[in-house]
Protein backbone atom coordinates (compact mmCIF):
# COMPACT_ATOMS: atom_id res chain seq x y z
CA UNK A 1 0.00 0.00 0.00
CA UNK A 2 1.39 3.77 -0.94
CA UNK A 3 2.19 6.09 2.00
CA UNK A 4 2.88 9.38 3.49
CA UNK A 5 5.54 8.93 5.59
CA UNK A 6 7.40 10.90 8.62
CA UNK A 7 10.38 9.59 10.53
CA UNK A 8 7.90 7.73 12.86
CA UNK A 9 4.65 6.77 11.12
CA UNK A 10 2.64 5.89 7.81
CA UNK A 11 -0.08 7.45 6.55
CA UNK A 12 -2.23 5.87 3.70
CA UNK A 13 -2.16 8.10 0.81
CA UNK A 14 -6.04 7.50 0.17
CA UNK A 15 -9.14 5.91 1.77
CA UNK A 16 -10.87 4.02 -0.38
CA UNK A 17 -14.50 4.29 0.82
CA UNK A 18 -15.72 7.56 2.16
CA UNK A 19 -18.72 8.15 3.99
CA UNK A 20 -20.33 11.41 4.08
CA UNK A 21 -22.66 12.04 6.82
CA UNK A 22 -24.71 15.37 6.86
CA UNK A 23 -26.35 16.34 10.30
CA UNK A 24 -27.73 19.85 8.93
CA UNK A 25 -26.69 23.00 8.79
CA UNK A 26 -26.25 25.97 6.43
CA UNK A 27 -24.03 23.98 4.32
CA UNK A 28 -27.59 21.75 3.24
CA UNK A 29 -29.93 24.63 3.29
CA UNK A 30 -31.70 25.88 0.37
CA UNK A 31 -34.19 29.63 -0.21
CA UNK A 32 -35.00 32.82 1.40
CA UNK A 33 -34.99 32.16 4.90
CA UNK A 34 -32.42 29.35 4.51
CA UNK A 35 -34.44 26.25 5.03
CA UNK A 36 -32.34 22.37 6.01
CA UNK A 37 -33.00 19.70 3.16
CA UNK A 38 -33.97 16.45 4.06
CA UNK A 39 -30.24 14.21 4.15
CA UNK A 40 -32.11 12.02 1.04
CA UNK A 41 -32.61 15.55 -1.13
CA UNK A 42 -29.06 16.82 -0.43
CA UNK A 43 -27.38 13.14 -1.24
CA UNK A 44 -29.13 13.52 -4.60
CA UNK A 45 -27.99 16.50 -5.07
CA UNK A 46 -24.53 15.88 -4.24
CA UNK A 47 -24.69 12.60 -6.44
CA UNK A 48 -25.73 14.87 -9.34
CA UNK A 49 -24.32 18.22 -9.07
CA UNK A 50 -20.58 17.25 -7.12
CA UNK A 51 -19.72 13.87 -7.65
CA UNK A 52 -18.64 14.38 -11.36
CA UNK A 53 -16.06 17.31 -10.31
CA UNK A 54 -14.68 14.79 -7.43
CA UNK A 55 -13.57 12.14 -9.45
CA UNK A 56 -11.81 15.08 -11.32
CA UNK A 57 -9.60 15.46 -8.33
CA UNK A 58 -9.97 12.32 -6.30
CA UNK A 59 -10.56 9.52 -8.62
CA UNK A 60 -9.85 6.64 -6.54
CA UNK A 61 -12.32 7.65 -3.85
CA UNK A 62 -15.73 5.82 -3.67
CA UNK A 63 -17.78 7.83 -2.04
CA UNK A 64 -21.44 6.91 0.22
CA UNK A 65 -24.00 9.83 1.23
CA UNK A 66 -25.28 8.37 4.47
CA UNK A 67 -29.44 8.61 4.29
CA UNK A 68 -30.40 7.23 7.57
CA UNK A 69 -28.76 9.26 10.00
CA UNK A 70 -31.83 11.06 11.85
CA UNK A 71 -31.93 13.28 14.50
CA UNK A 72 -35.22 12.44 16.42
CA UNK A 73 -35.97 16.17 17.47
CA UNK A 74 -36.69 17.55 13.76
CA UNK A 75 -38.91 16.87 11.36
CA UNK A 76 -36.14 17.51 8.74
CA UNK A 77 -34.62 14.46 10.14
CA UNK A 78 -31.34 17.01 10.02
CA UNK A 79 -30.50 19.75 12.40
CA UNK A 80 -29.34 22.95 12.78
CA UNK A 81 -26.54 22.40 15.44
CA UNK A 82 -27.85 25.56 17.00
CA UNK A 83 -29.95 22.60 17.87
CA UNK A 84 -27.85 19.45 19.01
CA UNK A 85 -27.82 18.14 22.24
CA UNK A 86 -25.56 16.13 23.93
CA UNK A 87 -27.47 12.82 22.79
CA UNK A 88 -26.70 13.86 18.92
CA UNK A 89 -22.88 13.76 19.56
CA UNK A 90 -23.57 9.76 20.82
CA UNK A 91 -26.06 9.50 17.56
CA UNK A 92 -23.23 10.81 15.34
CA UNK A 93 -20.35 8.35 17.32
CA UNK A 94 -22.39 5.44 17.20
CA UNK A 95 -23.46 5.75 13.50
CA UNK A 96 -19.62 5.75 12.96
CA UNK A 97 -18.83 2.90 14.93
CA UNK A 98 -21.41 0.99 14.06
CA UNK A 99 -20.19 1.05 10.66
CA UNK A 100 -16.49 1.05 11.33
CA UNK A 101 -15.55 -1.40 9.31
CA UNK A 102 -17.34 -0.20 6.05
CA UNK A 103 -15.40 2.52 5.53
CA UNK A 104 -11.91 4.10 5.44
CA UNK A 105 -12.66 7.82 6.89
CA UNK A 106 -15.42 9.95 7.42
CA UNK A 107 -16.56 13.05 6.45
CA UNK A 108 -19.38 15.38 8.95
CA UNK A 109 -21.16 17.79 7.32
CA UNK A 110 -22.88 20.14 10.37
CA UNK A 111 -23.80 23.23 11.25
CA UNK A 112 -21.11 26.25 12.55
CA UNK A 113 -22.47 27.13 15.51
CA UNK A 114 -21.65 24.17 17.61
CA UNK A 115 -19.09 22.65 15.33
CA UNK A 116 -16.31 23.17 17.97
CA UNK A 117 -18.23 21.52 20.67
CA UNK A 118 -18.61 18.37 18.43
CA UNK A 119 -14.90 18.60 17.39
CA UNK A 120 -14.28 17.38 21.18
CA UNK A 121 -16.98 15.23 21.74
CA UNK A 122 -16.46 12.79 18.84
CA UNK A 123 -12.91 11.96 19.98
CA UNK A 124 -13.22 11.56 23.61
CA UNK A 125 -17.38 8.80 22.35
CA UNK A 126 -14.79 7.34 20.48
CA UNK A 127 -12.00 6.40 22.39
CA UNK A 128 -11.26 4.90 25.71
CA UNK A 129 -8.74 4.89 28.95
CA UNK A 130 -8.25 3.07 31.02
CA UNK A 131 -8.23 4.26 35.00
CA UNK A 132 -4.56 5.49 34.78
CA UNK A 133 -5.52 7.51 31.14
CA UNK A 134 -3.99 5.27 29.04
CA UNK A 135 -5.71 4.59 25.82
CA UNK A 136 -7.63 1.16 25.87
CA UNK A 137 -9.42 2.06 22.38
CA UNK A 138 -7.96 4.12 20.10
CA UNK A 139 -9.51 5.61 16.60
CA UNK A 140 -7.53 4.26 13.84
CA UNK A 141 -9.59 6.38 10.74
CA UNK A 142 -9.76 10.08 10.12
CA UNK A 143 -13.19 11.48 11.14
CA UNK A 144 -13.47 15.36 9.29
CA UNK A 145 -16.04 17.82 10.35
CA UNK A 146 -16.68 20.73 7.83
CA UNK A 147 -19.33 23.12 7.36
CA UNK A 148 -20.09 26.08 5.50
CA UNK A 149 -20.85 30.08 6.22
CA UNK A 150 -22.93 30.04 2.17
CA UNK A 151 -25.08 27.05 1.24
CA UNK A 152 -24.06 24.09 -1.20
CA UNK A 153 -26.74 24.51 -3.53
CA UNK A 154 -29.23 27.49 -4.95
CA UNK A 155 -32.80 26.37 -5.71
CA UNK A 156 -34.60 28.29 -8.18
CA UNK A 157 -37.98 29.91 -6.63
CA UNK A 158 -39.96 28.92 -9.90
CA UNK A 159 -38.48 25.35 -11.13
CA UNK A 160 -37.42 24.08 -7.57
CA UNK A 161 -34.08 23.07 -9.56
CA UNK A 162 -30.95 22.95 -7.53
CA UNK A 163 -27.32 24.37 -8.86
CA UNK A 164 -24.07 24.88 -6.99
CA UNK A 165 -24.41 28.33 -5.11
CA UNK A 166 -22.40 31.91 -6.36
CA UNK A 167 -19.95 32.52 -4.12
CA UNK A 168 -20.14 29.84 -1.76
CA UNK A 169 -17.57 28.08 0.65
CA UNK A 170 -18.92 24.99 1.00
CA UNK A 171 -17.79 23.50 -2.47
CA UNK A 172 -14.27 24.47 -1.35
CA UNK A 173 -14.48 22.94 2.01
CA UNK A 174 -16.48 19.63 0.98
CA UNK A 175 -13.42 18.94 -1.54
CA UNK A 176 -10.87 19.85 1.74
CA UNK A 177 -12.48 17.30 4.04
CA UNK A 178 -12.39 14.53 1.48
CA UNK A 179 -8.88 15.14 0.91
CA UNK A 180 -8.25 15.35 4.49
CA UNK A 181 -10.42 11.99 4.93
CA UNK A 182 -8.47 10.51 1.87
CA UNK A 183 -5.03 11.23 3.82
CA UNK A 184 -5.99 8.38 6.54
CA UNK A 185 -4.46 10.25 9.53
CA UNK A 186 -6.63 8.85 12.76
CA UNK A 187 -7.83 12.33 14.15
CA UNK A 188 -11.05 14.27 14.32
CA UNK A 189 -10.18 17.28 12.81
CA UNK A 190 -12.45 20.00 11.67
CA UNK A 191 -11.70 21.66 7.73
CA UNK A 192 -12.48 25.11 7.13
CA UNK A 193 -11.45 27.69 4.90
CA UNK A 194 -8.59 25.50 3.07
CA UNK A 195 -7.13 24.53 7.04
CA UNK A 196 -7.54 21.24 8.69
CA UNK A 197 -7.06 21.82 12.48
CA UNK A 198 -7.35 19.18 15.10
CA UNK A 199 -11.32 18.97 16.08
CA UNK A 200 -10.86 19.40 20.03
CA UNK A 201 -8.84 22.63 19.62
CA UNK A 202 -10.62 24.65 16.75
CA UNK A 203 -12.88 27.83 17.90
CA UNK A 204 -15.55 29.41 15.92
CA UNK A 205 -13.61 32.98 16.08
CA UNK A 206 -15.68 34.88 12.81
CA UNK A 207 -19.23 34.86 12.34
CA UNK A 208 -19.60 36.36 8.87
CA UNK A 209 -16.22 35.34 6.45
CA UNK A 210 -15.33 32.44 5.24
CA UNK A 211 -12.80 32.24 7.47
CA UNK A 212 -14.98 30.89 10.25
CA UNK A 213 -12.64 29.00 12.54
CA UNK A 214 -9.27 29.21 13.82
CA UNK A 215 -6.67 27.03 16.60
CA UNK A 216 -5.44 29.58 18.85
CA UNK A 217 -3.43 27.68 20.99
CA UNK A 218 -1.94 24.74 18.34
CA UNK A 219 -1.13 24.30 15.03
CA UNK A 220 -3.03 23.35 11.95
CA UNK A 221 -2.55 19.82 10.95
CA UNK A 222 -2.56 20.72 7.56
CA UNK A 223 -3.38 23.39 4.60
CA UNK A 224 -4.85 22.73 1.55
CA UNK A 225 -3.46 25.01 -1.33
CA UNK A 226 -3.07 23.61 -4.82
CA UNK A 227 -2.07 20.67 -3.21
CA UNK A 228 -3.11 19.40 0.43
CA UNK A 229 0.38 19.42 2.97
CA UNK A 230 -0.12 17.52 6.08
CA UNK A 231 1.90 19.10 8.92
CA UNK A 232 2.98 15.37 10.34
CA UNK A 233 4.94 16.55 13.72
CA UNK A 234 1.24 18.11 14.91
CA UNK A 235 -0.80 15.21 14.01
CA UNK A 236 -1.61 12.05 16.65
CA UNK A 237 0.55 9.15 16.14
CA UNK A 238 -1.65 5.87 15.03
CA UNK A 239 -3.05 3.51 17.53
CA UNK A 240 0.13 1.86 19.37
CA UNK A 241 -1.00 -1.33 18.48
CA UNK A 242 -3.58 -3.19 17.27
CA UNK A 243 -4.63 -4.60 20.69
CA UNK A 244 -5.81 -0.93 20.90
CA UNK A 245 -6.86 -0.19 18.17
CA UNK A 246 -11.09 0.07 17.22
CA UNK A 247 -9.50 -1.50 13.89
CA UNK A 248 -10.04 -5.09 16.57
CA UNK A 249 -13.61 -6.34 16.72
CA UNK A 250 -12.90 -6.89 20.92
CA UNK A 251 -12.17 -3.11 21.07
CA UNK A 252 -14.54 -2.15 18.95
CA UNK A 253 -17.43 -3.53 20.48
CA UNK A 254 -15.84 -2.57 24.24
CA UNK A 255 -16.24 1.19 23.05
CA UNK A 256 -19.79 0.23 21.54
CA UNK A 257 -20.77 -0.64 24.65
CA UNK A 258 -18.98 1.99 26.28
CA UNK A 259 -20.91 4.85 24.13
CA UNK A 260 -24.04 3.26 24.82
CA UNK A 261 -23.41 3.62 28.35
CA UNK A 262 -22.86 6.89 28.00
CA UNK A 263 -25.96 7.67 25.72
CA UNK A 264 -28.27 6.37 28.31
CA UNK A 265 -26.20 8.45 31.19
CA UNK A 266 -25.31 11.21 29.53
CA UNK A 267 -28.43 13.71 30.08
CA UNK A 268 -27.71 12.96 34.52
CA UNK A 269 -24.72 14.91 34.12
CA UNK A 270 -25.47 18.27 32.88
CA UNK A 271 -22.43 21.12 32.71
CA UNK A 272 -22.86 24.55 32.19
CA UNK A 273 -20.50 27.72 31.17
CA UNK A 274 -20.47 31.04 33.22
CA UNK A 275 -19.09 33.65 31.83
CA UNK A 276 -17.52 36.36 34.22
CA UNK A 277 -19.29 39.91 33.60
CA UNK A 278 -19.42 42.79 36.38
CA UNK A 279 -22.66 42.23 38.49
CA UNK A 280 -23.44 43.68 41.40
CA UNK A 281 -22.10 42.40 45.10
CA UNK A 282 -21.48 43.31 48.39
CA UNK A 283 -19.07 42.46 51.53
CA UNK A 284 -20.87 43.06 54.53
CA UNK A 285 -23.35 41.04 54.31
CA UNK A 286 -21.65 38.96 51.90
CA UNK A 287 -24.27 38.93 48.75
CA UNK A 288 -24.19 39.31 45.15
CA UNK A 289 -25.87 38.42 42.25
CA UNK A 290 -23.40 36.19 41.18
CA UNK A 291 -23.15 34.18 44.25
CA UNK A 292 -27.38 34.11 44.24
CA UNK A 293 -27.06 32.73 40.39
CA UNK A 294 -24.18 30.02 41.63
CA UNK A 295 -25.75 28.85 44.74
CA UNK A 296 -28.84 28.16 42.33
CA UNK A 297 -27.12 25.78 40.87
CA UNK A 298 -27.43 21.89 42.83
CA UNK A 299 -31.15 22.38 42.60
CA UNK A 300 -30.87 22.12 39.03
CA UNK A 301 -28.67 18.84 39.29
CA UNK A 302 -25.59 20.60 37.51
CA UNK A 303 -22.37 17.82 38.04
CA UNK A 304 -20.04 20.33 35.80
CA UNK A 305 -19.33 24.41 36.14
CA UNK A 306 -16.88 25.68 33.29
CA UNK A 307 -16.07 29.02 34.35
CA UNK A 308 -15.15 31.73 31.70
CA UNK A 309 -12.78 34.03 33.58
CA UNK A 310 -11.14 37.11 32.61
CA UNK A 311 -7.57 37.15 31.36
CA UNK A 312 -5.41 34.19 32.73
CA UNK A 313 -7.99 32.94 34.98
CA UNK A 314 -9.31 36.12 37.31
CA UNK A 315 -12.75 35.44 38.43
CA UNK A 316 -14.71 37.54 40.64
CA UNK A 317 -14.81 36.76 44.46
CA UNK A 318 -16.88 39.33 45.77
CA UNK A 319 -14.10 40.71 47.73
CA UNK A 320 -11.53 42.21 46.38
CA UNK A 321 -9.23 42.54 49.80
CA UNK A 322 -10.08 38.93 51.14
CA UNK A 323 -11.68 36.27 48.84
CA UNK A 324 -12.45 33.90 51.16
CA UNK A 325 -15.00 36.42 52.70
CA UNK A 326 -16.62 36.83 49.26
CA UNK A 327 -20.15 35.85 48.49
CA UNK A 328 -18.95 34.44 45.02
CA UNK A 329 -15.95 32.62 46.74
CA UNK A 330 -18.05 31.04 49.50
CA UNK A 331 -21.14 30.20 46.69
CA UNK A 332 -18.46 27.82 44.92
CA UNK A 333 -16.46 26.48 47.77
CA UNK A 334 -20.47 25.51 49.18
CA UNK A 335 -21.35 23.50 45.50
CA UNK A 336 -17.68 22.78 44.75
CA UNK A 337 -16.66 18.86 44.49
CA UNK A 338 -15.04 18.34 47.64
CA UNK A 339 -18.05 15.93 47.83
CA UNK A 340 -19.14 13.03 45.56
CA UNK A 341 -22.57 15.38 45.52
CA UNK A 342 -20.50 17.88 44.63
CA UNK A 343 -19.92 20.04 41.22
CA UNK A 344 -16.76 19.87 39.26
CA UNK A 345 -15.87 23.63 38.50
CA UNK A 346 -13.31 24.18 35.67
CA UNK A 347 -11.29 28.15 35.26
CA UNK A 348 -11.42 28.65 31.69
CA UNK A 349 -10.92 32.08 30.63
CA UNK A 350 -13.26 33.53 27.63
CA UNK A 351 -9.80 35.02 26.04
CA UNK A 352 -9.07 33.21 22.86
CA UNK A 353 -5.99 32.70 23.29
CA UNK A 354 -3.81 32.05 25.93
CA UNK A 355 -2.93 29.41 28.96
CA UNK A 356 -5.12 29.62 32.08
CA UNK A 357 -2.34 30.80 34.84
CA UNK A 358 -4.89 31.34 38.04
CA UNK A 359 -2.13 32.48 40.16
CA UNK A 360 -0.66 34.77 38.33
CA UNK A 361 -3.01 37.32 40.01
CA UNK A 362 -4.58 37.39 43.59
CA UNK A 363 -7.86 37.79 41.31
CA UNK A 364 -7.69 34.73 40.59
CA UNK A 365 -5.06 32.67 43.17
CA UNK A 366 -8.05 31.73 45.12
CA UNK A 367 -10.01 29.28 42.92
CA UNK A 368 -7.93 26.50 43.34
CA UNK A 369 -9.12 26.80 46.82
CA UNK A 370 -12.67 26.19 46.33
CA UNK A 371 -11.83 23.23 44.21
CA UNK A 372 -11.30 25.06 40.90
CA UNK A 373 -9.23 22.75 38.15
CA UNK A 374 -7.22 23.87 35.41
CA UNK A 375 -7.85 23.01 32.12
CA UNK A 376 -4.46 25.21 30.89
CA UNK A 377 -4.93 26.00 27.22
CA UNK A 378 -8.42 23.93 26.57
CA UNK A 379 -10.98 25.76 24.89
CA UNK A 380 -14.15 26.58 26.78
CA UNK A 381 -15.80 23.90 24.45
CA UNK A 382 -13.51 21.64 24.55
CA UNK A 383 -13.51 21.52 28.59
CA UNK A 384 -17.13 21.28 29.05
CA UNK A 385 -17.30 18.16 26.29
CA UNK A 386 -14.73 16.20 27.93
CA UNK A 387 -15.77 17.03 31.31
CA UNK A 388 -19.87 16.41 30.47
CA UNK A 389 -18.25 12.70 28.96
CA UNK A 390 -15.92 11.96 31.32
CA UNK A 391 -18.47 11.68 34.43
CA UNK A 392 -20.98 10.32 32.13
CA UNK A 393 -18.46 7.32 31.62
CA UNK A 394 -16.68 7.66 35.37
CA UNK A 395 -19.57 4.84 36.09
CA UNK A 396 -18.94 2.32 33.54
CA UNK A 397 -16.48 -0.12 34.72
CA UNK A 398 -16.29 -1.00 38.00
CA UNK A 399 -12.20 -0.12 38.43
CA UNK A 400 -13.25 3.32 37.97
CA UNK A 401 -12.81 6.07 40.68
CA UNK A 402 -15.67 8.15 40.20
CA UNK A 403 -14.92 12.29 40.94
CA UNK A 404 -11.20 11.73 42.01
CA UNK A 405 -10.69 9.59 38.32
CA UNK A 406 -12.31 12.48 36.42
CA UNK A 407 -10.85 15.25 37.48
CA UNK A 408 -7.55 13.28 37.18
CA UNK A 409 -8.32 12.48 33.55
CA UNK A 410 -9.59 15.93 33.24
CA UNK A 411 -6.25 17.50 33.59
CA UNK A 412 -4.83 14.82 31.92
CA UNK A 413 -3.68 15.55 27.72
CA UNK A 414 -5.73 12.41 26.74
CA UNK A 415 -6.38 12.93 23.06
CA UNK A 416 -4.11 15.91 22.22
CA UNK A 417 -6.49 18.85 23.91
CA UNK A 418 -4.54 20.74 25.80
CA UNK A 419 -0.80 21.11 26.81
CA UNK A 420 0.39 18.75 29.30
CA UNK A 421 0.55 19.83 32.56
CA UNK A 422 2.10 18.80 36.61
CA UNK A 423 -1.08 18.09 38.86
Amino acid sequence: EMCIRDSDHAYPIFSMYIAVINTGGTISCVGNPLSPMSAKNFADACRSLLNPIFKQGLPDLQITYIEDLLFPESSFGTLDSTNLQPEDWCLMAGYILEHYTLYDGWVLLHGTDSMDFTGTALPFLLSSFDENGTVTGALSKPVIITGSQVPLCYQNPSTKQLSINFNTDAFQNVCGALAAAQTGIPEVGIYFQNNLFRGNRAVKTNASQFNAFSSPNYPALGQYGIELALNFETILPPPASYAVSLDNPDVLARVQNQLKYIQAHINDFPVMQLNAFPAAYAMSPATGFLAKLIESLPALQLKGLILESYGEGNFPSGNPDNAPNGSIYQALKKISSGTDDGIVIVDCTHVVTGIVNDSANLAGAWLPEVGALSPADMTPMAAFAKLMILLAVADFEANQCKKETVKRHFQTNLLGEMISIKK
